[in-house]
């Protein structure tokens, strides 16, 4: 896996938040972390998060349903979006 350059890290970003935004939960937001992009062969991977972690099933289905608008764009890249792991 490689780092993606900022310039096309900030793409990516608006990009996958968008997808995300169209399928936001209701009680809280689910959101890029734009420092952790990774690129491997034609995937994406994308770490996202939530206030205080929250990990139920809107968060889950709310990433499902971004990712497979994003992965229908046919832009040459597949996306994979990571939840974060709490610290």
């Amino acid at each position: 896996m490689t780092i993606v350059d900022p310039p096309i890290r900030e793409q990516v970003a608006q990009r996958v938040q968008e997808a995300l935004n169209r399928h936001q939960p209701r009680k809280y937001q689910v959101a890029v972390d734009t420092d952790a992009i990774l690129e491997d062969d034609e995937w994406y991977h994308v770490v996202v998060k939530s206030p205080g972690d929250v990990r139920d099933r809107d968060f889950y289905d709310a990433l499902a349903s971004a990712e497979a608008d994003l992965n229908d764009l046919n832009d040459g890249h597949q996306y994979l979006l990571v939840p974060a792991v709490a610290e």
